[in-house]
């Protein structure tokens, strides 16, 4: 019975370490929601294709990337995840700044 409480135990931590990646991935599809809302905001009021246009494409490619298995595993790393806030943090503030 010994021998298979490190393989439970081990499968409890894989299965935080899935809902976990399960909830970066919902966190980057509201932010691709925001960035497209955002952007079409811009895009409307300020009559500028030039400041709206970046944040609503950005936005739709990091929803469909949260959607394809193979991005999506390479946004869950820590590299992915740093770039992505970064990336959305940097249109954000150059979209209120505008």
């Amino acid at each position: 019975m010994q021998s298979k409480q490190p393989l439970i135990e081990a499968e409890i931590v894989l299965a935080r370490y899935g809902d976990y990646m399960e909830t970066i991935i919902m966190n980057m599809r509201w932010a691709g929601y925001l960035l497209i809302a955002i952007g079409l905001i811009n895009w409307r009021y300020q009559n500028s294709f030039a400041k709206g246009a970046p944040l609503w494409i950005f936005g739709l490619l990091l929803i469909a990337g949260t959607f394809m298995p193979t991005i999506s595993r390479r946004l869950t790393t820590k590299l992915g995840i740093t770039a992505v806030a970064i990336s959305v943090t940097a249109l954000l503030v150059v979209a209120f700044a505008a």
